[in-house]
């Protein structure tokens, strides 16, 4: 317990840094001239990279539970029994994937395409600023769609919960609470988005629970953020 103790500390500290934003750490990345958009976009790739990814994975070895990345942690027991009762079954990681990746392609061309003839965003919170408007930045947006949907599920799907849950919150508790905080990194989309995007990781953990496996919660996670990044920006007609 005081081994994890220790490791939640310091993750909530890298969350804490990611929060504060800025971009003094990374001067690196900004050389005379350039494309500042393109440096925006590498810059939220490598942010979540080393904040979530990272500490995750160092935290995981150093409590030898790298074993959860590929299975659900005994852990999560209760809170699985809890979301089964709460949908009334389980989901095949299959059946889950495809039903969700279909009808969040379907949503996202249509919502594309009310966009374009409503000629105004209907995304809840401001992300103009990670919206690609080049077709040369698509490659971008799907970079950031691969990037986030991985670390941050590893960071508040897995990480944070298993940590809250060996440091004494119950488990359903614990998955609430990482929510909260998955709705927080993304207060760059004001109060709204912040709201939307817990709601968000609500589905994502519940997608996981029922499951049983991370993959469910990364591949939506990616669909989700594609479907933003990609697809409605192109059929909205905002990708110049």
């Amino acid at each position: 317990m005081a081994g994890a103790a220790i490791w939640l500390a310091v993750a909530l500290a890298s969350l804490a840094l990611f929060l504060r934003g800025g971009t003094r750490h990374y001067r690196w990345l900004y050389r005379p001239g350039g494309d500042a958009r393109r440096r925006r976009f590498l810059l939220r790739a490598l942010r979540p990279t080393l904040h979530f990814a990272l500490v995750t994975l160092v935290a995981l070895a150093a409590l030898e539970r790298l074993d959860t990345l590929a299975e659900l942690p005994a852990e999560f027991a209760p809170a699985r029994d809890a979301a089964i009762d709460l949908v009334g079954g389980t989901m095949p990681l299959d059946l889950l994937a495809w039903s969700t990746l279909g009808g969040v392609a379907i949503g996202g061309v249509i919502a594309g395409l009310v966009e374009r003839w409503r000629g105004r965003s209907m995304t809840l919170g401001d992300v103009e600023s990670v919206l690609p408007t080049t077709r040369g930045e698509l490659g971008w947006g799907a970079l950031l769609s691969v990037t986030a949907g991985v670390t941050e599920e590893l960071f508040f799907r897995l990480l944070l919960p298993l940590l809250l849950v060996r440091c004494g919150v119950p488990g359903v508790a614990a998955f609430a609470l990482a929510c909260v905080l998955f709705g927080a990194a993304h207060r760059y989309q004001g109060a709204a988005g912040m709201i939307a995007t817990a709601l968000v990781g609500a589905v994502l953990a519940l997608a996981y629970l029922l499951s049983g496996s991370l993959l469910a919660a990364v591949l939506l996670h990616v669909a989700i953020d594609l479907n933003a990044l990609v697809v409605r920006p192109v059929l909205s007609g905002r990708v110049r």
